[in-house]
């Protein structure tokens, strides 16, 4: 009877936490749609007379940490070098790479070897060497040892000659004008401090000179639950938490911050290997702290695409420091949580990461498992076990769903509807085991042995496009 009894009150549990949970949703979703709104709104009433003229946009720095990228390192900077911006750098970070990076960049872009002083705006390990071009767009290349993402990002900020960075992954492409889309809020309002981009699968991408030449639907199942995470977390949560200036994440792989913001919090925290979330939310702290205005945005139309795992092993490793990024940003920010000097960010944002982000692989998994016993302890019929599972399984494939039609609403230029449909499709399958398998990878945070280090991710080649024969 005891253990009916436990198991009765941890199913009540879990049925209380999924009905918040759809709660929670229904109004992100709802403050998605108003934000999104909001933001077509915005573009179409701003200056043209401002975003067109070249002579209003903003330098930029583009830092690109890279530890053992040779492999994706060289399409990545040809895409930079494509974009449509008046005035940009281009910094690469050599983070103790044990392969090629530094070498192929060398070659391929005829890197020189220079001597030249670097202001320590923030903490980093010290340069090695450091390599520049001598003409078109400054392509410089730092050498350093390894130090961890960032540190890296850390002295790419110290190298860096503009107000404003731009923070790219070494496996990543931006299309053409995704800086200045990404820029635009900066124009928009002096209160700006860090803009996010929008994220998207690469691998089935092909980019030719900074435009979309073709999409194609993978092959691999794992590609493709993939793209329905991305697309479901780029158009709800972030777009939600940006509508009320609580966004905590502005993902590694493309966002730009005005450089004095980030010195004014000591720059990236060298012990936390989720730098995207622990520098914004740190930045949210100090603003709110010290009662200084500052916005915090998101630009949906400055599109990054960036490769993602295609082996479960190298899905497991990502997903788990992911994950561990989180806990460290929540545990060192603590005192924000439910603290009403914070306002939003302390109050909404900070409780719906706790509840529905970093603890759910927990409570999900938990859930599955006592609804399961329960049913083989006789505390409830199989009519019911199949009755929640299906409630259960049907919830999570409306929820992808609405956020590949709403990709589609926003981006159907450049989807083709053959992969829209699979996407749809596979909105379906993605609840029968993906799922929950990264669940049980996110549970990995939380083993007290874990080593925190970048990790070593495969690549593959980016898409070229093969042209038929006659």
């Amino acid at each position: 009877m005891v253990i009916n009894n436990i198991i009765y009150y941890v199913n009540l549990f879990f049925f209380l936490y999924m009905f918040l949970y759809a709660i929670a949703f229904f109004l992100t979703t709802l403050l998605s749609a108003i934000s999104l709104d909001d933001f077509t709104i915005r573009k179409k009433h701003m200056s043209y007379a401002t975003i067109n003229n070249d002579i209003n946009y903003i330098p930029c720095s583009i830092l690109v940490p890279a530890y053992n990228e040779e492999i994706t390192i060289i399409e990545s900077i040809k895409s930079l070098l494509e974009l449509d911006y008046p005035e940009y750098e281009i910094i690469i970070i050599n983070d103790g790479s044990s392969d090629n990076t530094s070498k192929v960049v060398i070659d391929y872009f005829n890197l020189k070897h220079v001597k030249r002083p670097i202001r320590k705006l923030v903490k980093s390990n010290e340069m090695k060497e450091i390599y520049e071009n001598s003409h078109g767009v400054r392509i410089i290349l730092a050498d350093k040892d390894n130090g961890g993402k960032s540190d890296a990002l850390n002295l790419g900020i110290n190298i860096s000659n503009y107000p404003l960075f731009v923070c790219v992954d070494a496996d990543s492409m931006l299309q053409r004008d995704s800086l200045k889309k990404i820029v635009e809020p900066f124009l928009d309002s002096d209160e700006t401090i860090v803009v996010g981009g929008n994220i998207k699968v690469a691998n089935a991408v092909v980019l030719e000179k900074g435009i979309v030449a073709d999409i194609k639907a993978p092959k691999k199942w794992i590609v493709l639950f993939q793209m329905i995470e991305y697309t479901r977390v780029f158009l709800n949560s972030r777009v939600a938490f940006n509508g009320i200036n609580a966004n905590l994440i502005v993902s590694g792989a493309f966002g730009i911050y005005e450089k004095q913001a980030v010195i004014n919090v000591g720059g990236y925290s060298k012990e936390i290997i989720g730098e995207d979330m622990e520098i914004v939310v740190k930045m949210h702290a100090f603003y709110r702290k010290n009662n200084i205005p500052y916005k915090i945005a998101y630009a949906p139309d400055a599109i990054c695409w960036t490769q993602v795992p295609e082996t479960y092993s190298v899905l497991r490793k990502q997903r788990r420091r992911w994950h561990i990024g989180m806990g460290q940003s929540l545990k060192d920010h603590k005192f924000v949580n439910l603290n009403p000097k914070y306002g939003t960010v302390g109050l909404i944002a900070y409780p719906y990461f706790f509840l529905f982000e970093y603890i759910t692989p927990i409570l999900e998994i938990l859930g599955i498992t006592t609804i399961i016993v329960s049913y083989l302890f006789n505390i409830i019929n199989l009519q019911f076990l199949l009755l929640y599972l299906f409630i259960y399984m049907v919830y999570n494939m409306i929820v992808s769903m609405i956020a590949v039609l709403l990709e589609k609403h926003l981006f159907g230029n450049n989807i083709p509807d053959k992969l829209i449909n699979k996407l749809l499709l596979f909105c379906i399958l993605e609840s029968f085991g993906y799922r929950q398998l990264i669940s049980l990878y996110r549970l990995g945070a939380f083993n007290p042995f874990r080593k925190n280090t970048w990790g070593n991710m495969d690549r593959i080649k980016h898409r070229e496009i093969v042209k038929d024969s006659d």
